[in-house]
This record gives C-alpha cells, sequence and structure tokens, in this order.
C-alpha cells in the first residue's frame, strides 16, 4: 500500500482556507474529466440507477427566483408589491415640475404629486387633472411705439371694467381687455426724447385711476415724474417731479402703504401723489449705502420693503417710520442674499409672502415680524446674460406669476412661471421645504431670441406680459377661453428607487369621460428616443385595459412617460385632460442559476476511455471545503462542451462509503456541489423552435 501512495500527485503547497481570492483552471492532457472546479479535475457522479444504497445521483441546474422582500407602507398601496409586477403611478400632480426621478419617498410623505417638466399645462387649477393652459397672442391692436423702448406694463382695476395702463418711450396707453385682445381708450405723450422706465397704478379715493411713471432723458436733460389720470380719448400728463440729470443706472416708481415711492441709486424717496408743477425731489426718506442701487420696492404687514444690489449680491431692507407723522424715515438691512445673486424684483401678496426674484432663480419668503424669513431658490437658470434670469411679478389666487428670461424654460420662447403658493414642497433628501411651480402662459410666435419684459394681472386673473426685443416689445395677452393649441407634461424617470434594470411591459392612462380633445402617451427612454403609444380623443377612449410597451426592448435603468394634451379639433375652449397613469414593470435583473453537480472522488478513478487515473482524493477535498469556507468566486469547467463558469460554492457534501485504510489508501467517495453562478451574461434569444429558413 505505501508503494502505492508514493505514486499519488500531491500539490506543491497545502490549501486552507486564507488562501488568494483568485483560482485556476485546469487544461485536459492525458486524462479525460469531465469538469474541473477552481482548477480540480473532477468525474461525474451521476446517475439514474441505484448505487451503494443511493437511488440515484441527478445533477439539477435551475434559475435563482430574483425577489425584493419588502414591506409595503406606501400611501398608493401596491406600489412596494415587488414580489410580481413592479409598480408606478400618479394620481396628482399638484406638487409641480422640478423631479428627475419619480420616486415618491424623496418628495416628502411618500406623496406622488410632481413631475419633471411641462410646457402649456396647469397642474394646479384642478387637483384632480392636468389640462391645457389657454392659448397667448401678441396683440394686434397696440402696436410698438415709434421711439423704440421696453414696454412696462401696470394694472388699472375698477370696479366694472378691466383696463391696463402701458408705458413705451414717451407714450402712455390706457387700454380695455377684451376677450383676446386690448382696445384702445386713452393716449398721452411725455416730454420730447424721454423713455418711460417704471410705472405703477393708483385709485384716488373717489374711484378715479391714475398712473405714475418715472420718465429718464439719456440726453443729459432732466428726467420727470409723471401723473396720468384717466382719460377717454386724449390724456395729458402732468408733470409731479423734476428728478434731475438721472445718475443711477436705473430707477423704480412703486405704490407701498398707499404712496408712490421713487427708488433711485441709493436713495428711497417717498412721493406726494397731489404734487405738481415738476417740484423737486423731497429729501430723501433713507438712503443705503452709496455702492448699492435700489432695484425694486414693496409693501409688507409692516413696512415698505427695498431690494437693492451692489456687484455682487442682492440686499433687502425694511423701513423704520416716524411714529408721529407715519412716513418712511429710514432703512435697516435684513437679509443679503449669496454670493452673485442679485436681485431683480421682490413682491409682497396677502400680507404674507414675499416673492424674490434674480438674476439666477426664484425664492419665496413669508414676513416674521421683524424681516423676512427666505427659503432655498425653487428653480435656477444660469446667469448668462441678463434675459437669463427672472422679473416682474403678479398675483392672482393663490398663484404667483413670474417673469421668466430664461427661454430654455419654454423650449424656445419667452414666458411666465407659476409659483402655486397654497402648495408646499417637502425634499426628503435635502430637507428642504419650497413652493411648487410650473412653466406657465408663453406665446409660441416668439423669436428664441426674445426677452421678456413686464407682467399684470386683471381683475379675472387672465395675464398680460411684454416680450421681444429691448428697442420692439411686443404685448402678448392671454384669451378669456380658447385653449393653447397643444401642451406636454413630462414624468420624471422611474427607476423604483434600484439601480437593478427593468422589464418595462404595460402602462395605462385615466381620463375624463368623454374627452374633448385628445391625449397622447409616450415613451422617454434613457438613449434619448421618443415613442408614442397611442393616442385618445372624443371617439376612442383608454378604457381600463394597458397599453403594451415593447419598444424599448430589452432591460432599461429607467423610462419616463410624456402627455401631450390637445385642444378641441371645432371647440377651441376645451382640450384632452389627464387623470392618472402607471406604469409596470418586471425585476430585469439575469437570473442566477443553481448548479448541483456530483463527482467521484477516490483516489483512484477511471476516465471514460477507461484510463485509471490516480489522484489524492483528500487533497482535492481540501481545496474544495477551502473554495467553499472562504466564499469567493471559482471557475467551475464543463470540460466536456468547453464551458466555463464563474461560481460561488454555497454548500457541499462528501459521502464516503468505506472506512479509510492505512496512509488513506481506501479514502474516498462522492461529492455533491452546490454551486451559484455570479457573473453570467445576457444569452442571446435562441430562434423559435420549429423555424424554417426559406
Amino acid at each position: 500500500m505505501s508503494a502505492i501512495h508514493s505514486l499519488l500527485q500531491r500539490i506543491t503547497t497545502s490549501i486552507s482556507a486564507r488562501v488568494g481570492t483568485s483560482s485556476g483552471t485546469y487544461s485536459l492532457s492525458n486524462y479525460q474529466y469531465n469538469y474541473a472546479i477552481g482548477g480540480v479535475p473532477l468525474l461525474s457522479a451521476a446517475t439514474d440507477g441505484p448505487g451503494y444504497g443511493i437511488s440515484s445521483r441527478p445533477d439539477v441546474e435551475q434559475a435563482i427566483e430574483q425577489r425584493k422582500d419588502q414591506f409595503d407602507n406606501y400611501k398608493d398601496p401596491g406600489e412596494y408589491s415587488l414580489n410580481q409586477w413592479w409598480l408606478r403611478s400618479q394620481t396628482s400632480f399638484i406638487g409641480g415640475a422640478g423631479v428627475v426621478y419619480q420616486d415618491p419617498d424623496t418628495q416628502g410623505q411618500a406623496l406622488n404629486v410632481r413631475f419633471h417638466q411641462s410646457i402649456g399645462i396647469d397642474p394646479f387649477s384642478d387637483a384632480d387633472n392636468i389640462q391645457l393652459l389657454r392659448e397667448t397672442n401678441t396683440s394686434a391692436t397696440w402696436t410698438p411705439f415709434v421711439s423704440g423702448s421696453t414696454a412696462w406694463l401696470a394694472p388699472a382695476p375698477h370696479l366694472t371694467d378691466n383696463f391696463v395702463w402701458i408705458t413705451q418711450g414717451t407714450n402712455i396707453k390706457l387700454m380695455n381687455i377684451g376677450t383676446s385682445d386690448v382696445a384702445a381708450y386713452g393716449n398721452g405723450t411725455f416730454a420730447a426724447g424721454s423713455t418711460a422706465i417704471s410705472i405703477d397704478s393708483f385709485i384716488t379715493e373717489s374711484g378715479q385711476r391714475y398712473s405714475v411713471t418715472f420718465v429718464s432723458d439719456g440726453g443729459g436733460n432732466p428726467s420727470f415724474i409723471y401723473r396720468t389720470n384717466e382719460s377717454l380719448g386724449a390724456m395729458a400728463p402732468i408733470s409731479m417731479y423734476n428728478a434731475g440729470v438721472l445718475l443711477a443706472p436705473s430707477a423704480v416708481i412703486r405704490k407701498a402703504h398707499g404712496f408712490p415711492f421713487l427708488g433711485m441709486g441709493p436713495r428711497l424717496y417717498q412721493l406726494d401723489p397731489a404734487s405738481t408743477g415738476s417740484a423737486a425731489l423731497p429729501t430723501p426718506a433713507a438712503t443705503i449705502p452709496l455702492d448699492q442701487n435700489i432695484v425694486s420696492i414693496t409693501d409688507g404687514p409692516d413696512a415698505v420693503y427695498v431690494a437693492a444690489n451692489d456687484d455682487t449680491s442682492g440686499y433687502i431692507y425694511k423701513s423704520t417710520f416716524n411714529s408721529s407723522t407715519g412716513l418712511v424715515n429710514g432703512l435697516s438691512l435684513i437679509a443679503v442674499l449669496p454670493n452673485g445673486e442679485m436681485i431683480n424684483s421682490i413682491a409682497s401678496y396677502v400680507a404674507t409672502y414675499m416673492v424674490i426674484t434674480t438674476i439666477t432663480g426664484i425664492r419665496v419668503g413669508s414676513f416674521t415680524g421683524s424681516g423676512i424669513q427666505y427659503g432655498p431658490p425653487i428653480v435656477t437658470v444660469p446667469a448668462t446674460s441678463l434675459n437669463s434670469g427672472f422679473g416682474e411679478v403678479a398675483f392672482f389666487g393663490t398663484n404667483a406669476y413670474v417673469i421668466v428670461g430664461d427661454t430654455s424654460q419654454h423650449g424656445g420662447p419667452a414666458g411666465v412661471m407659476c409659483i402655486n403658493l397654497a402648495s408646499i414642497v417637502n425634499d426628503n433628501n435635502t430637507g428642504a421645504q419650497t413652493n411648487a411651480y410650473c412653466t406657465w402662459i408663453y406665446n409660441p410666435a416668439q423669436s428664441p431670441t426674445d426677452g421678456a419684459y413686464s407682467i399684470m394681472t386683471d381683475q379675472s386673473g387672465r395675464i398680460l406680459f411684454t416680450s421681444g426685443t429691448s428697442l420692439q416689445t411686443a404685448l402678448n395677452v392671454e384669451h378669456a377661453t380658447r385653449k393653447i393649441a397643444s401642451g406636454f407634461l413630462d414624468t420624471g424617470r422611474c427607476r423604483y428607487n434600484t439601480l437593478e434594470p427593468k422589464l418595462f411591459k404595460f402602462m395605462s392612462i385615466k381620463t375624463p369621460t368623454p374627452l374633448l380633445g385628445e391625449v397622447t402617451v409616450a415613451v422617454l427612454d434613457e438613449g434619448g428616443g421618443v415613442t408614442n403609444y397611442s393616442t385618445y380623443g372624443p371617439t376612442l377612449t383608454p378604457g381600463v385595459n394597458d397599453i403594451a410597451t415593447p419598444v424599448p426592448a430589452g432591460p432599461q435603468n429607467w423610462l419616463a412617460l410624456r402627455f401631450t394634451l390637445r385642444r378641441g379639433a371645432t371647440d377651441l375652449t376645451v382640450g384632452g385632460e389627464l387623470d392618472s397613469w402607471q406604469l409596470k414593470a418586471l425585476p430585469g435583473t439575469l437570473k442566477q442559476r443553481s448548479i448541483v453537480k456530483n463527482f467521484l472522488l477516490f483516489n483512484i478513478e477511471k476516465d471514460k476511455t477507461g484510463q485509471n487515473i490516480v489522484n489524492p482524493a483528500l487533497d482535492r477535498l481540501d481545496q474544495i471545503r477551502a473554495f467553499c469556507q472562504r466564499g469567493d468566486t471559482v471557475v467551475f469547467q464543463d470540460l466536456v462542451n468547453d464551458i466555463s463558469t464563474q461560481v460561488v460554492i454555497d454548500n457541499y457534501t462528501f459521502t464516503m462509503l468505506a472506512p479509510p485504510g492505512p496512509n488513506a489508501e481506501n479514502y474516498g467517495g462522492y461529492l455533491a456541489l452546490n454551486m451559484r453562478t455570479v457573473a453570467d451574461t445576457f444569452p442571446p434569444m435562441p430562434p423559435t423552435v420549429g423555424a424554417v429558413d426559406e
């Protein structure tokens, strides 16, 4: 027996559980082994017949179930039931735009109410359905004045009438707002060669409307402040103040606490609305640092608030009052914006909110009694030019409407953004709290190079805004009833909060019945493709059936949906609406395989050619035991079919059927390995069984 033992080929270095992580491979030479694991050659012991008290030793291969066990505590039941369909659905859009991924648990209290972006869509007016906004057109009855400069607007409210003040260059007009356009009512002119740069409107105790306008002369002549009373036909602006030669880069007129205020350079003036005869400006009510310029004025519940900029930052001041006269007698600094964020406008609303627009973003603040507390930017854009940021603000209902000079927000033209002051958005990732927002009205006929400048709302909430170049500004009027021709909303990327690939199979939508316009459903994939799947309308409703999504094929990291709404074909006052949507997917991870193999493990074995193989069983068992215990990957080779697979050995069973003899003479038995693949790749789809090439 010792002679036999001397013929055994032991490995040069013993194997333990602390060997390196790599494993070798085996190459066939003299003996015809069937398999190798980590370079250890083995013969198959698979059999379907009885032997040594075992009825059979089959080799087994099967797929491992891919399942993410997760407790469903989501506010929309079924979203986290991930053992079958992976679901994502949305029934409300009142959270507004701004999400990249449609992951509800990042949106605050797991409410799936936000989306990525929209153009021409109203998600706020109806909490249940999104719908088209009203169309906006260029006024045909108001044309830019010959002098050429930016046009500025101010509302002219009245008990029954609906008017707007429009001033540009040396001209001012009072116009009546109709269903689709404005109509001339009164007009007047300022001094020749001057340019109107700021306007606000007022009402006297008797109900008469008038405007106060700052008019600058760029030729080194004095600038004037005019009061213009409403009048049918010709209006005669009255010179209230001689402001002298304008040395500041700009000036602003705003109403606050019942008075017109002028901000010019670093000085704030409180004006007397009854002043006439080109009086000299009064003593400044307050002065801020001389390197700052006042850019906006508004009134809060307890003070007049002033915004100013220097070359790097924006500042907000709060006024102090003379207790005996009630007049402003100073300003105190209450807020400083981050470096590089200069203010374009501030506007207060219902003594509660202050909207702050800057060259890079929009912030919403609230009055605290001692000043304001503002939140993080709701939306930001690069400060690429003077028109790249956000400008004037108008209010109606619970919405704040903000001029957007950055044309990328509306896919080309400049327009208006809406901030919903009644909808608070919580970001669970950052803990930030902001207001819901989305893009709002715009004029598709505008040039992408046009800017947007001045805005107002009428008594019914319709929006008027000016846009164009600084020398040729158009007036845009929101139609009273007619819908925009089409608009779209993109959802966030549906990834189910995991990076695992998904197989997107079905989608479904719900709409009001009957549909009065069209709704087109499209898929946006990660490669930038847009695939239209179905269009519903008055003659075809979604019903309750799913829509198959065969494109894009195969596993995807994410998909997003686009819903395009169109107005009625004949009735332009109605349009498509969307109530909710749902997306269904399956786990797209390549399933691992479980492989059970049976091997001979004797000192002396016989291969399929009949050759006796002498290979120590105990040494090979030591190696395989080490592979299993350390849990690392090893290479499993099918030597017959020349296939190699990386596996992890989950378990092994060595069955020894006889006691060993002296010097391990009879050591040996049967080895069963339970293996799991870890590096499979997606196999190509096999040809259809029975297919015939023609």
